[in-house]
């Protein structure tokens, strides 16, 4: 059964890559502009879980787990991962080469101990873990159709996220395979909490798209407000692949309420642009980070006409997303490219 697209998930899933590929513009000393780690601080606050919520929100209530839906999202999500973890893998090692004279697998295994365990290779992981989560929801569904199950579920999905994250961080001394099995593993917990809260509260979402204009824009305020000042006064590091929480009850508090106000705001405008985008997600997120060297490259070149600031950070967001875009048109016409990004022949 097919279901009508609905416009203001597309443009949230549209403001959402736009800022994974601005965080990764500024994020880690990228581009060294003044604020760079706080920026970076708060869109990773939330950025992520916005897509798990909204994974969740675009579960229909008749969607249920078979082989045919189960193939389906193997399709969509692992063959790609599989894919484009290979490609990840050999553009490094070749990069290295030229570069170093020593190709990563000669110096170590960090690339393929991610790509074979539950972690993944950023921002690949992305794909597993949403693959991991959707399917867990999915065998739950019939359970948390019943409120009172549902509440339960979540509650200890989160309490059992609080403790895996700071127990977790005390980990110091463990082997790198397993300890990328073990950050996949606890990872799986949260994400499959913000699929399962996507899904749950989506009627409730729906009807906000119903409230009178001004009640949003306030309510809005009142959210950007909220993570403003929550990240500014726990301005922590946030990387969800690594499973780096920071506080993890404040890291919960700031993604529902991040991923709420992308969602209202996106309720708030229109554009073919953003959806657009929205409905490029994957092909953004695959093709914008490797190899990353061309940020470092843009970043030079700017760096050349003006200091490193909001502006340049801007254009090397919109230079790299027009670039990905370019990409996949050229390459849209090649069965072969549209079973690389799992979609339909």
């Amino acid at each position: 059964m097919e279901h009508k697209r609905i416009e203001y998930l597309d443009i949230a899933r549209g403001l959402g890559i736009l800022l994974v590929v601005f965080g990764h513009v500024v994020w880690g000393g990228n581009y060294p502009m003044r604020g760079a780690a706080s920026l970076s601080n708060l869109i990773y606050s939330f950025h992520m879980p916005l897509f798990f919520i909204l994974s969740g929100l675009c579960i229909s209530k008749e969607k249920t787990l078979n082989k045919a839906v189960f193939l389906k999202m193997a399709k969509s999500y692992l063959v790609p991962y599989v894919i484009w973890s290979i490609i990840y893998i050999a553009a490094f090692e070749i990069i290295g080469l030229i570069r170093d004279g020593v190709g990563i697998l000669s110096l170590d295994n960090y690339l393929i101990a991610h790509a074979i365990s539950l972690c993944g290779l950023a921002p690949l992981w992305f794909l597993l873990a949403l693959f991991i989560a959707e399917v867990v929801v999915l065998l739950i569904k019939p359970l948390i159709e019943d409120t009172r199950w549902f509440w339960v579920v979540a509650a200890l999905l989160f309490v059992v996220s609080v403790f895996a994250s700071i127990l977790y961080s005390h980990i110091t001394s463990i082997d790198l395979v397993a300890k990328n099995y073990l950050m996949g593993a606890l990872r799986i917990f949260p994400t499959v909490l913000f699929v399962l809260l996507g899904y749950h509260f989506k009627e409730k979402l729906l009807k906000c798209a119903k409230w009178n204009l001004w009640i949003k824009i306030v309510v809005l305020v009142g959210a950007v407000i909220i993570q403003l000042v929550l990240c500014y006064f726990w301005n922590e590091g946030i990387d969800v692949q690594l499973f780096i929480l920071g506080n993890p009850i404040l890291y919960f508090v700031k993604a529902v309420n991040g991923s709420f106000a992308v969602i209202l705001f996106s309720q708030l405008i229109h554009g073919s642009f953003f959806t657009f985008l929205g409905r490029k997600t994957k092909e953004l997120m695959i093709l914008h980070y490797p190899p990353f060297y061309y940020t470092l490259l843009l970043s030079a070149l700017l760096g050349k006409l003006f200091r490193p600031n909001i502006f340049g950070a801007l254009i090397i967001t919109a230079v790299t997303i027009a670039a990905c875009l370019f990409i996949d048109w050229l390459l849209s016409r090649f069965k072969i490219w549209r079973f690389m990004m799992g979609k339909k022949s």
